[in-house]
C-alpha cells in the first residue's frame, strides 16, 4: 500500500514537471516575438528578483518605450501559472482601458494613541495602520453586526495580512510544483479556512438580501435604501450570485483596501517625517482645513496633503505593476499590430513610467510641490492631478473600467489620518528605537509589492 501511495505521489510529480515543461516551451515559442530583457549585469537569479525587480523594470522601459515596443520579463518564482509578464509600451495603455473581463481579467486611534497632553507613544507603522483601516473600512463597508464584532475585525485584518504571507510562501516552490504544494502550505490552509470564516460571517446578510429581492436586476435601482455600504460592490452581479461570489467579493475588497492603503500611508509618514519642511506646511494646512465644531476636517481643503501623497505615491507606488490580466483569446492590439496568444500576461509599467524623465522633470527627486505645480500650469485639467484621478501618467490606482472602484475612498482615509496625527500629536520617526533625521530612504520591494521599511516606527506625543 505505501509504495502505491509513493509510486502515485511520484507519478502526479513526473506529470506537473512535463506539463511545466511543456507550457514552458509552448509559452516561450508563442512569445518569441516579445524580446527578454534582463538585468544588465547578468546576475538573473530569483533573489534578484524578488529584491530589485523596479530596477528592472525601469531599465526595460527607458530601453523599450522609446520604440513604443513591448517586452516580457521572466517570472523566476513560483505561485504563477506562466512564465512571463508581457511589459507593454505606454500607448497600448488606453486600449486595455476600454476592453472588457471577456478579453482582459483582472474606533482605534483613542485605543491605540496617547489621549492625555504630554502623553506619548510609540507605534510600528504596519502594525498601527493595518487595525485602524480594518476598523475604518468595515465601518464603511459593512453593516454593525460586523463592524462591531471584535472578532470579525481581527479576522479581517488578520486575513489582509495572511494573504500576502501565503503568496510569499507559495513562490518560495518552483512553479512546476507551486499548484501541488499549495494546499499543504499552512498560511494557504489558513487563507482557506478564514474564507470560510468569511462565508458563514455573510451568509445571514446574503440570505436577508436574496429574501427581500435586492440582489434581483429589478431592484437594484431601488438598492440605495440598504443599509451598509458594501452595495455598491454587487450592485451590478448577475442575478445568480451565489453566497461565495458575494463573500469571496467582500474579502477581496478588504484584503485590496486594508493592505494596501496601511502602505501607503506608512510610506507617506516616512516621507514627510524626514521632511521637515513639509510636515510643518501640511500641519498648517490641516488646522486650517479644521470646523468650526473643533472636531471635523474640510478634505477639500487639503490641496497640499493631497499633492504631497500624490508624489510619494509616484515614486514609492504600492505596485510596481497595474493593470495585470492574462489574455482569454488571442489579441491583437490595433494601435500597433502587436499579436499575443491566450494566456499571455500582460501589465503595465507603473512604476517606470512615473520616473520618466520625459514626463517628469528630475524624476528621481521627491518634490513635495511638485503637483501644486503642475495644477497651476495646468488649470484646464487641474482635476485629473488629484491623488484619486487614474490618468496613462499616474497609473497608482490602475485605469479606465478597472480602476480601484475604491480610490476615493481609499484618498478620503489617508488624508483624513494624517491630518488627525498631524494636528493632535507631535510627531518624530525613529529607526531602530532612535530619533531618524537622515534622509528619505529608498523603499525596497518584495517581487512586486513596497515593503515599508520595519525598522522604522513613530513616536506620537499628544499636544
Amino acid at each position: 500500500m505505501l509504495y502505491e501511495v509513493v509510486f502515485l505521489a511520484l507519478g502526479v510529480i513526473v506529470i506537473a514537471l512535463v506539463k511545466n515543461v511543456y507550457n514552458k516551451r509552448r509559452s516561450e515559442q508563442l512569445l518569441a516575438h516579445i524580446l527578454t530583457h534582463t538585468f544588465l549585469d547578468g546576475d538573473n537569479s530569483r533573489k534578484r528578483y524578488l529584491s530589485d525587480l523596479k530596477t528592472l523594470l525601469e531599465s526595460g522601459y527607458q530601453e523599450y518605450q522609446k520604440n513604443e515596443q513591448a517586452f516580457k520579463i521572466t517570472i523566476p518564482v513560483g505561485g504563477y501559472s506562466v512564465k512571463y509578464r508581457v511589459i507593454l509600451p505606454k500607448s497600448h495603455l488606453e486600449e486595455i482601458k476600454h476592453l472588457s473581463n471577456n478579453v482582459f481579467s483582472c474606533r482605534y486611534f483613542a485605543q491605540s494613541l496617547p489621549q492625555y497632553k504630554g502623553h506619548a507613544a510609540t507605534i510600528n507603522l504596519m502594525e498601527f495602520f493595518v487595525p485602524t483601516i480594518t476598523s475604518l473600512t468595515n465601518a464603511l463597508l459593512v453593516d454593525s453586526r460586523l463592524s462591531s464584532d471584535p472578532e470579525w475585525l481581527q479576522q479581517t485584518a488578520d486575513f489582509a495580512v495572511n494573504r500576502y504571507g501565503a503568496a510569499d510562501d507559495v513562490r518560495q516552490w518552483p512553479p512546476c510544483l507551486a499548484g501541488l504544494i499549495a494546499p499543504f502550505i499552512p498560511s494557504v490552509k489558513r487563507l482557506r479556512e478564514q474564507r470560510t470564516y468569511v462565508m458563514q460571517k455573510m451568509k445571514p446578510i446574503y440570505d436577508e438580501l436574496k429574501g427581500q429581492s435586492l440582489l434581483s436586476t429589478d431592484d437594484k435601482k431601488n438598492r440605495r435604501k440598504g443599509t451598509f455600504g458594501y452595495e455598491w460592490l454587487w450592485s451590478g452581479a448577475p442575478d445568480d450570485v451565489t453566497l461565495q461570489d458575494f463573500s469571496d467579493t467582500m474579502m477581496r475588497t478588504l484584503i485590496a483596501a486594508i493592505h494596501t492603503t496601511a502602505k501607503t500611508i506608512s510610506v507617506a509618514f516616512i516621507d514627510v517625517l524626514t521632511q521637515p519642511e513639509f510636515l510643518a506646511e501640511l500641519t498648517r494646512e490641516a488646522r486650517e482645513a479644521v470646523e468650526d465644531d473643533g472636531q471635523s476636517i474640510n478634505l477639500d481643503k487639503l490641496l497640499k496633503l493631497d499633492c504631497f501623497l500624490k508624489e510619494s505615491q509616484r515614486l514609492s507606488p504600492v505596485f510596481l505593476f497595474t493593470m495585470n490580466r492574462i489574455l482569454t483569446q488571442d489579441y491583437e492590439f490595433k494601435c500597433s499590430g502587436l499579436k499575443l496568444p491566450k494566456e499571455t500576461m500582460i501589465t503595465a509599467p507603473a512604476a517606470a513610467i512615473a520616473t520618466d524623465p520625459e514626463i517628469f522633470r528630475e524624476p528621481n527627486t521627491f518634490d513635495g510641490h511638485r503637483y501644486m505645480r503642475l495644477r497651476e500650469e495646468h488649470k484646464e485639467s487641474a482635476s485629473s492631478l488629484v491623488l484619486g484621478m487614474s490618468t496613462i501618467d499616474s497609473l497608482g490606482f490602475g485605469l479606465g473600467n478597472q480602476a480601484c472602484p475604491g480610490r476615493f475612498l481609499a484618498v478620503n482615509n489617508l488624508k483624513l489620518m494624517m491630518a488627525k496625527l498631524m494636528i493632535s500629536w507631535e510627531l518624530t520617526l525613529e529607526k531602530n528605537g532612535q530619533e531618524f533625521q537622515g534622509p528619505r530612504p529608498s523603499m525596497e520591494y518584495k517581487d512586486f509589492s513596497v515593503v515599508p521599511p520595519s525598522q522604522f516606527s513613530i513616536r506620537l506625543k499628544k499636544l
